[in-house]
């Protein structure tokens, strides 16, 4: 689809939704033609002097870019204070210190009234696969399927994920699966400020308790938040950092693309395939292609 078939407030939204999804930077190393060179830069490169009768060269005005203006309503429900959120977590997850297994942090989950989210969501995702797994795979918000059903990386995407999995020798009974959030927001929406500040001690001391060796962000809102920074997944995607998620010990953590967004940019496979031969070598196995 050409970008003439939208309008300035269209394109402004399209872009604002590529931005939440943490798409930051251009695919293409160059504009794909000198209309798209025109519309970015504000400069052509017709350099025909035939002029109409008015006297305006209208293949050579310059028509400067409008500047980025998110969506409203994306601009109001994206979280302000995303590099905060992981050190207000870290000591959040001290105050749930009384939840010394799993199943106990599951039952407190499911007795926390004062969670919106958990009222407008249809079922708990607490988690999927073996919780005594060295691998933890941390993804984003809870989906629709996801939401349905109660298991983290349900449908489609889920599927995606498992050949990712077996591309190394690994599957479900191998990796411990948990989402951001334990609940999905209504309409699929940004969680609120609010929100992540109750929740995340949850999935930190989740961590905790869980004790993995490894630790793979899929997703730009996990990537920011264990991160503690503001790029986006294509910039801190496949470098590895040692986290403290509270309990005073610094597990190797490494992002990558969300399965669901390489559905939607199946080029972008690469990048992932890059990331899973790194995750692969820190775990001792081999990785193979890709499929889907």
């Amino acid at each position: 689809m050409s970008m003439q078939n939208f309008t300035i407030d269209e394109a402004r939204h399209i872009l604002a939704w590529q931005y939440e999804m943490g798409a930051d930077e251009a695919l293409l190393d160059r504009p794909a033609s000198k209309t798209a060179d025109s519309f970015i830069t504000g400069r052509s490169d017709d350099r025909s002097t035939d002029q109409p009768k008015d006297g305006i060269d209208r293949q050579t005005v310059a028509v400067p870019a409008p500047p980025f203006v998110p969506h409203p309503s994306a601009e109001a429900a994206a979280p302000q204070h995303e590099r905060a959120m992981h050190q207000q977590a870290m000591q959040g997850a001290s105050a749930l210190s009384h939840f010394t297994a799993l199943d106990g942090l599951r039952d407190g989950l499911l007795a926390l009234d004062n969670c919106a989210l958990k009222h407008t969501a249809s079922n708990l995702c607490f988690a999927d696969g073996n919780p005594g797994a060295d691998l933890m795979i941390i993804g984003e918000i809870p989906g629709r399927d996801e939401d349905r059903i109660g298991v983290p990386f349900a449908g489609v995407a889920g599927q995606l994920l498992d050949r990712m999995l077996a591309s190394f020798g690994r599957d479900r009974s191998s990796s411990y699966l948990v989402n951001l959030l334990p609940w999905r927001p209504p309409g699929n929406r940004t969680p609120t400020d609010e929100e992540l500040a109750l929740l995340l001690p949850w999935l930190y001391r989740h961590i905790q308790l869980a004790k993995p060796s490894v630790i793979l962000l899929l997703g730009g809102m996990p990537c920011r938040i264990v991160f503690d920074q503001k790029d986006g997944i294509l910039k801190c995607r496949g470098r590895w950092q040692n986290i403290d998620f509270g309990d005073g010990i610094g597990r190797p953590v490494i992002a990558s693309l969300h399965p669901a967004y390489l559905l939607r940019s199946p080029a972008q496979k690469r990048l992932a395939f890059d990331d899973l031969i790194n995750l692969a070598g820190r775990l001792g196995t081999s990785a193979g292609p890709v499929q889907g």
